[in-house]
């Protein structure tokens, strides 16, 4: 072993004896509610002897064979209670079918000679079998448990994900194996997006046109939804469809022209966006055909709910529309917003006729929506707060946007229910600016941010963004004694670094997680006492919430997702989300997050089969002629890459003018997994370094930079064969090369969408040594 390596394997070692205590926990996800690791284990054989009571055995036994513990075994059998090594006790029956509230509590008891899980349902029993099912894939050796007890229930109710089949078409298969990683995940919810401008994936009988001329051919059978309905209830995942109404409608007005009102299509809408054709209010066959469409969804999804979308209603056709114009006087609506309210009103109506609750988006909030609405939340914590003192129930998709690469820091940090802090209160207030963010495709992001000194003394910051509400931020860096700030907080852009002189007007590089966006920001003298501002945070702080948050959802919006890149978007960073759902808000540590889910991506992919590590494999492969061979190498660079976050990716191609359906998402970045984990891992033991200053880990560092160099070198024909990483390449090389230099900062590089994250470590590990000098 030669001296980096050797110096390496010390460090790891003292990594290892840090985190000693969490190690004797099993890297569960989500973390369940108590646990308790004993002495002792449990062997169990080849062949599972499983004992249910009689009475149960053919309701459970399905379950029991559609889940993932199956195939730990060559088989499983019933047995009597004296030879089983799976007792399973299931007070009572709950209905087939997967419902909002039901208990999903459960506990599991592992000792010399059996398991037992206990619980009141037999969704209980699933999520037992979930944690049992990771418990053995993480054994140390084949089907040996450790002794221990597990006492497990869920913190939300409703813990689900949107799956967007409509902007491009996932076909069944996609569904089922998501379902599979969200049963292996513990949540309960199948968020299914089904209508939408580029798109009618539904097979309804009442208006055939829709999924004949507004798909392409590629749509969902009923044969099939009910297929998958039935599929996600074994499982314990209630289905939920939305049918997007007034707006998102292009598909709607191509089928149907007459039901529009007024922007008319010759073709389907193949490019992503806010579109005019909405559904005409004041036309009586809408509400028939609305009717119509529910009742035939109805017959196929069992739900007491159905989304109605309600988002994004782009209101030209409304305004220039007389006869519209007519109705709304008529009965007396005043502007778009009460007449969107008044037709959210009628299918209120109509979905309570087929015993349908209905669920909108941010955008159907009024004060004439019916008290039983549930309203979801894409547009930030200001809007979900807003929900719930208008008196609604509420769900948050907000920082769970995972269609968008984000760091799964970032994601775990997302409450639905902000946990409780103490008041803050400004001392001294030390200046302030209005700033201008700049994207690469839509209107600017504008806001205030104002520096104050708290009561412990130490700097706080009030953000307030233009639509988006206020934000109070404990993350704040004075940089000089000249007015210089760096404001850290997350919103619903993703984590958000901004930095500013409070002296004079500045333009610096503002940061949405690891990608740059210019940000220019001017003085603000505003002449505003220190009690006029403790007011406005008072406010902040003191709303009335009188609605409750039941849960939350993560969204997979397909616009740069297909079949291709689906679980690379998807996984791991899901089952971070679910752990946010399910388990207690007081589990935060974000480092052994990481640890556990460094661990889960192995699980997901070797036992539940999803594919966020074979894509890439599969990209370079058959799209780029790699050779086998030299996957490993490339595997390896990718993982000091990452793609850029927020909807960069997306920005980028509009300027490509690739921002469509018919785009072939076939470079490298659309299929580039989200975060890199090993540089997770080596940022946190930067961490530990800077805490610490040992040397033993600053030396173990150094040699993995040492060995990325070494691969690099190494494999230089095939790196600059890659053209799109060509540029990542060069950079990365030289921040290597460069490493042990501490006057040396190099920029990290994106690269059409291709962050070069591994030198931002570099440059971390360069601030920690300056620290420990």
């Amino acid at each position: 072993m030669n001296k980096s390596n050797y110096l390496f394997v010390i460090a790891l070692i003292v990594c290892f004896f840090s985190q000693a205590f969490a190690a004797n926990t099993p890297p569960l996800m989500p973390m369940p509610s108590q646990i308790q690791v004993q002495v002792g284990h449990i062997q169990l054989d080849e062949i599972l002897q499983v004992n249910v009571a009689h009475s149960q055995q053919g309701t459970l036994q399905p379950l029991l064979s559609q889940s993932l513990l199956t195939s730990h075994f060559k088989a499983i059998k019933w047995t009597a209670k004296r030879q089983a090594q799976l007792l399973i006790n299931v007070a009572e029956q709950a209905p087939p079918l997967p419902y909002l509230g039901m208990d999903e509590g459960y506990r599991l008891d592992i000792n010399d000679q059996v398991i037992t899980i206990s619980s009141q349902n037999q969704y209980g029993m699933l999520r037992g079998l979930a944690t049992l099912s990771q418990l053995l894939f993480f054994a140390e050796q084949p089907r040996q448990l450790q002794h221990l007890t597990i006492n497990d229930a869920p913190t939300y109710l409703w813990r689900g994900l949107l799956f967007d089949g409509v902007r491009h078409f996932l076909p069944v298969e996609d569904v089922k194996r998501t379902l599979r990683g969200l049963a292996s995940a513990k949540l309960n919810v199948f968020h299914w997006h089904l209508t939408d401008d580029q798109g009618w994936r539904i097979e309804l009988n009442s208006y055939p046109k829709l999924h004949q001329t507004a798909s392409d051919g590629l749509y969902y059978t009923q044969a099939q939804i009910k297929d998958v309905v039935a599929y996600a209830a074994q499982l314990g995942i209630r289905v939920v469809p939305e049918f997007d109404v007034p707006g998102h409608a292009s598909a709607i007005v191509l089928a149907y022209p007459s039901l529009g009102s007024g922007t008319t299509l010759a073709k389907m809408e193949r490019h992503w966006g806010v579109f005019k054709p909405l559904l005409d209010p004041s036309n009586s066959a809408v509400y028939q055909f609305i009717d119509d469409v529910v009742a035939e969804l109805a017959g196929l999804f069992p739900d007491p709910y159905l989304h109605i979308g309600g988002d994004e209603v782009d209101d030209s056709d409304w305004q220039q529309n007389p006869k519209i114009q007519a109705y709304m006087a008529k009965n007396k609506l005043v502007d778009s917003d009460a007449l969107h309210a008044y037709f959210n009103q009628q299918v209120a109506v109509i979905l309570a006729k087929y015993n349908k609750k209905m669920i909108g988006w941010d955008e159907v909030l009024h004060s004439s929506l019916p008290t039983e609405t549930l309203v979801q939340s894409w547009r930030g914590h200001h809007s979900l707060a807003a929900i719930r003192e208008s008196g609604f129930d509420g769900l948050l998709s907000s920082g769970f946007y995972i269609d968008q690469p984000q760091w799964t820091s970032y994601h775990y940090r997302n409450h639905p229910i902000a946990q409780t802090e103490q008041m803050v209160t400004a001392t001294q207030l030390l200046g302030g600016v209005s700033f201008t963010l700049t994207r690469l495709k839509g209107a600017a992001v504008t806001g205030n941010v104002e520096v104050f000194r708290n009561q412990q003394k130490s700097l706080s910051a009030r953000i307030e963004i233009n639509g988006k509400g206020q934000l109070i931020s404990d993350k704040v860096e004075a940089l000089s004694n000249k007015g210089q700030y760096r404001v850290t907080l997350d919103t619903w852009m993703g984590p958000t670094d901004l930095h500013f002189n409070t002296q004079k007007d500045s333009q610096f590089e503002a940061f949405i997680g690891n990608t740059p966006y210019g940000f220019s920001a001017k003085v603000n003298r505003s002449a505003q006492s220190l009690s006029e501002f403790n007011t406005q945070l008072r406010a902040k702080q003191q709303r009335s919430q009188s609605g409750q948050v039941l849960g939350g959802e993560a969204t997979i919006w397909s616009e740069m997702v297909t079949t291709d890149n689906l679980d690379t978007r998807i996984w791991p960073r899901l089952y971070a989300i679910a752990e946010r759902l399910w388990s207690s808000p007081s589990v935060t540590d974000e480092q052994d997050m990481y640890r556990r889910l460094g661990k889960i991506t192995r699980y997901a992919a070797d036992h539940v089969g999803l594919l966020h590590e074979q894509q890439l494999m599969q990209r370079l492969k058959q799209e780029f002629g790699i050779k086998s061979e030299d996957l490993d190498a490339l595997l390896s660079f990718s993982q000091l890459i990452e793609p850029a976050h927020y909807y960069t990716l997306h920005h980028l191609a509009y300027l490509r003018d690739e921002y469509h359906q018919l785009a072939p998402l076939d470079q490298l970045v659309d299929v580039l997994p989200v975060e890199s984990l090993q540089l997770r891992e080596f940022d946190h033991q930067v961490a530990d370094y800077q805490a610490k200053c040992q040397g033993a880990v600053l030396s173990g560092l150094q040699a993995q930079l040492l060995s990325w160099q070494k691969m690099i070198e190494e494999n230089h024909q095939l790196f600059i064969a890659i053209k799109e990483w060509q540029v990542s390449y060069r950079a990365i090389l030289q921040a290597l090369k460069q490493h042990t230099d501490l006057s040396v900062f190099q920029p990290v590089v994106n690269h059409n969408g291709t962050v070069t994250q591994v030198i931002a470590s570099i440059n971390k590990l360069k601030m920690a040594q300056r620290q420990c000098l």
